[in-house]
């Protein structure tokens, strides 16, 4: 299944091979390698899959790697692997540049002979040979394995000097860097969730690399940066020491930028005034990045749009900071923008504990019972530990368990566990359970549980797990899980998960999941699925089903609907109407054999379309007219180009309402029948073209009514063990 998904791939890659494209001077091509699995006798890794993706992902982003030069390879075999160095060289060979590079990434197991891919071995020696065959300008390898520094001790290699960088385009070479030296062991945590070297590498290209502070990070000061960060961070780790290492042979001079910070959609600037070290946890407390920074200098750190908490480490003091990242926000930070913190404090034995300030007074209740509000629970000093029952309103400060109310449970802090009411329950703080009533839920900051209301739940912090109500759903901020209304669902922030609604939904940062509404859904961004009658986004990787589905950015993937409207799409158009703005969008004529003359529209992509035409018999002949809906394929090879396209065709003679109807009439045999075109043809001075080819109409005996169509020579072949007859003509046209 891998093998065949991997061809697949290469395939739908390969149609873009010979595209014509404008000359540049700089074109990246990049793979992206990544394997748990090293094999029975080695513990099977955690990270190196998710590492390989966000290495990806940060040199899409920031470091000129388009999505079509780029492959991501999760789990290979040694030929998926082979395979894809092969095609990549094809695609290099191909590209019109002045320079090219080259940038091969694979985390996983290695050993003093090679890379370890399941129980397969790839040999550094092969592994460089098919490196040195791709033939780009640049080739740069980095490995975060074990023992991967043999790599660079292969066929006399040496190290040299770190590399200088400028604005010309004349270096050619290879930079090979590795994770760990010849003889160490390369190591990951559970902590930063990835391995120490990669960790540091990307956070490096997104900024704290920049020691030129030029927003501009050369692979010599990411190299560096993560070099320092890795050794440091693993000198005490039960491994041992970790150290990275390079092998960089590369004659004149050019400029070598791994990533540009100026082309980051949102970014974080910290002045000069902050020092210390700075963790970056994104909305779900997952450790993003650590920053090292010191006093004087502005420091610019890439990251996608989302909620981030920062965390500021300086001269033993904490402080914290919040900040929500939006597309084309470029956010200063401060030292008054962070606010201080407390810290765990620990005791010497035998040293006096100093003075403090004294806390706030609070009692702990088993259990808690009122009929009005704040009699007895209404304390503000108070977390019940057990149970809080009321009979109209019942106020706690906090509580660890269940508050169970006949009207409305009202919580001042956080709440773990059940609150269940007839009408509405409100916390003001977190929630960490569940939450059911009659009417409404409202927590007013972050949420880790199940809401259900029969009306509305509202969150304004974050939220994950499920949301579910009669009428609508709110989130605040980020949402993690499924939100289920009759009527609508809204995130303010990023949507992981799926969101599901009579009416409509809408996301008001990117979704990562799907939108299921009756009517339409809306996102600035969706990797995954989009379905209602009116589908609405920015880019989208993977697909839009509706009658309309709108993309004002890109779409990589499907749309399937009446009418699909795209800036730019790669993947298949399915619909009536395909409107493309960097597209095709054609008209065509053309005449063939047996007398009939074609009249055809070809909307879509740059290399897949749909095609909608129709035809009528000419001249003397009885009347015979047909019309036909299908998919094409377009390949550009210069001036020249290759179609071919498969269409659902049918035809019928006359015009009257008897005829119409009998030549549809589907109760006995179907109109119906298959027909492709495969054709050759030019462009003439940029205004149109003249293209000719052969046209194969089908015929199932049995099964398919017999045309005027279907007469001249014919053949018979079989197909999926039935007989078909094929019936060529020859045909010519021109294409505006």
């Amino acid at each position: 299944m891998k093998r065949t998904t991997l061809l697949l791939l290469i395939l739908l890659t390969g149609v873009c091979l010979f595209a014509n494209q404008s000359s540049q001077g700089l074109r990246r091509f990049a793979m992206f390698v990544g394997s748990n699995d090293g094999g029975h006798e080695r513990v099977r890794l955690r990270y190196a899959e998710s590492d390989a993706r966000a290495m990806a992902e940060v040199m899409q982003e920031l470091g000129g790697v388009e999505f079509n030069d780029s492959l991501v390879l999760l789990a290979p075999t040694s030929y998926d692997l082979e395979t894809a160095l092969l095609m990549m060289g094809t695609r290099i060979r191909h590209a019109d540049a002045r320079r090219v590079e080259f940038l091969l990434y694979y985390s996983g197991h290695s050993d003093e002979r090679g890379l370890l891919l399941g129980e397969e071995r790839v040999a550094y020696s092969d592994l460089k040979d098919s490196i040195g065959d791709i033939k780009a300008d640049v080739n740069i390898a980095i490995l975060d394995s074990c023992f991967s520094g043999a790599f660079t001790r292969l066929k006399g290699g040496a190290r040299q000097l770190p590399f200088m960088i400028d604005e010309s385009i004349q270096m050619k070479g290879h930079a090979f860097l590795t994770s760990s030296s010849a003889d160490e062991a390369a190591q990951e945590s559970d902590h930063i969730e990835g391995s120490y070297f990669t960790y540091y590498m990307i956070a490096g290209l997104r900024g704290a690399a920049d020691s030129t502070r030029d927003e501009q990070i050369s692979l010599n000061e990411a190299y560096h940066y993560a070099f320092s960060e890795t050794l440091a961070r693993t000198e005490t780790s039960q491994a041992g020491a970790q150290h990275p290492s390079y092998n960089i042979q590369l004659t004149g001079t050019g400029d070598l930028t791994m990533t540009d910070l100026r082309i980051a959609s949102s970014t974080i600037v910290l002045s000069e005034q902050i020092a210390g070290r700075l963790y970056v946890r994104g909305s779900m407390g997952n450790l993003v990045a650590e920053v090292r920074k010191d006093f004087g200098g502005v420091v610019v750190f890439a990251l996608p749009e989302g909620r981030y908490s920062l965390t500021l480490d300086s001269e033993g003091r904490s402080s914290v900071t919040n900040v929500v990242l939006r597309s084309g926000l470029r956010r200063e930070l401060a030292p008054a923008d962070f606010q201080p913190i407390g810290r765990e404090r620990t005791y010497r034995r035998g040293e006096e504990q100093p003075e403090e300030a004294p806390m706030p007074p609070v009692s702990y209740a088993p259990f808690s019972f009122s009929v009005l509000p704040g009699v007895p629970a209404g304390s503000s000093d108070r977390t019940v530990y057990n149970l809080s029952l009321n009979l109209l309103v019942g106020s706690v400060y906090g509580v660890r368990g269940a508050q169970l109310g006949t009207v409305m449970n009202i919580t001042e802090d956080k709440l773990t566990g059940i609150q269940a009411s007839g009408v509405g329950n409100i916390i003001e703080g977190e929630l960490l359970g569940l939450q059911y009533a009659g009417v409404f839920n409202i927590v007013g900051r972050e949420t880790t549980a199940v809401q259900w209301a029969g009306v509305f739940n509202v969150v304004e912090g974050d939220a994950s797990f499920l949301q579910g109500a009669g009428v609508f759903n709110m989130a605040g901020a980020t949402f993690a899980g499924v939100q289920a209304a009759g009527v609508f669902n809204m995130s303010r922030e990023k949507l992981t998960g799926f969101q599901a609604a009579g009416v409509f939904n809408m996301a008001e940062g990117p979704v990562l999941g799907g939108q299921i509404s009756g009517v339409f859904n809306t996102a600035t961004k969706v990797s995954g699925a989009q379905v209602g009658v009116v589908n609405i986004s920015g880019d989208v990787n993977g697909t839009q089903i509706g009658i309309v589905n709108i993309s004002s950015g890109q779409v990589r993937g499907t749309q399937i609907g009446i009418v699909n409207i795209s800036r730019d799409l790669h993947g298949i158009p399915i619909g009536l109407v395909n409107v493309v703005e960097n597209g095709i969008f054609r008209m065509s004529g053309w005449f063939s054999e047996l007398g009939m003359g074609y009249v055809g529209f070809e909307m879509g992509s740059r290399y897949l379309y749909t095609l909608l035409y129709g035809g009528m018999a000419l001249g003397d002949r009885s009347p015979l007219y047909t019309a036909a809906f299908g998919f094409g394929l377009h390949i550009p090879v210069g001036p020249f180009f290759v179609e071919g396209d498969l269409s659902a065709k049918s035809s019928w003679t006359g015009w009257s309402e008897g005829e119409l109807s009998e030549a549809f009439d589907m109760t006995d045999m179907s109109p119906i029948w298959p027909s492709a075109r495969v054709m050759l043809g030019v462009r003439v001075l940029r205004i149109f073209s003249l293209f000719g080819g052969v046209m194969l109409d089908s015929k199932l005996p049995g099964h398919t009514v017999e045309t005027g169509l279907h007469q001249g020579s014919s053949f018979t072949m079989d197909l999926w063990n039935a007989p078909v007859e094929v019936y060529p003509k020859l045909f010519a046209g021109i294409k505006f």
